[in-house]
């Protein structure tokens, strides 16, 4: 069996013999240069694939743990007051938000937990009314249409009869090759109408510029 290319682990499954009596057994045991040549490479693929089970091991016990790590810090948060869902606002619209109209209010965004706090801003601090919410995606031609508008939807509470037209978007370095699990629901845009709600929040805007910290 070891002629014909048998490794010592395939023996010792089948006749249930100890490898450390087949090494004694097989010393000295003359083997084909080409049974030899299986035999290396068997050891490398097993090798290479040990290393890589590992690594993939070690990398998911470290993702857990970072998880976890963060889970547990995430609670040192708890809940916003107004004024810190004001400034929160304020600073992410500044960050992120279009402030070159200035007739409108225009926030984009393909992450849902950044589209959630905006809209929580929208609605609570500005007190923006329902009906003022005009929806948008903007997606790759490998996206369902009906599965995004569904899905920002629900993320940012704006009704359907809501949303204009999709954007679809090509991308030329892709050449159309862009994975599906890149954005899977494209990127989300809210815009609001309201020239004083403009003001408003540029005002806070300047009112950051200018805070001052207050030193311990």
């Amino acid at each position: 069996m070891r002629k014909q290319g048998k490794t010592y682990n395939e023996i010792n499954r089948l006749l249930n013999i100890p490898k450390s009596t087949l090494s004694g057994w097989f010393t000295g045991l003359e083997i084909s240069a080409r049974i030899k040549r299986h035999l290396w490479t068997n050891a490398q693929k097993k090798w290479a694939q040990s290393i890589t089970d590992y690594n993939k091991k070690r990398a998911l016990d470290i993702l857990n743990r970072a998880n976890e790590a963060q889970q547990k810090i995430s609670k040192e948060i708890g809940k916003l007051t107004r004024r810190e869902l004001m400034l929160m606002g304020t600073a992410l619209y500044w960050a992120e938000g279009n402030r070159k109209d200035r007739w409108s209010v225009k926030f984009c965004n393909s992450d849902p937990a950044i589209i959630t706090l905006i809209m929580k801003f929208f609605r609570k601090i500005c007190r923006v009314n329902e009906e003022k919410f005009r929806a948008n995606v903007q997606i790759h031609h490998n996206i369902s249409e009906e599965k995004a508008k569904i899905f920002w939807s629900r993320i940012s509470e704006v009704p359907l009869e809501q949303f204009v037209k999709t954007q679809t978007m090509i991308s030329k370095s892709s050449k159309f090759k862009r994975s599906p699990n890149t954005l899977p629901y494209g990127t989300f845009s809210i815009k609001i109408s309201d020239v004083n709600l403009v003001n408003r929040i540029m005002g806070w805007m300047l009112g950051l510029s200018k805070v001052k910290i207050k030193s311990n």
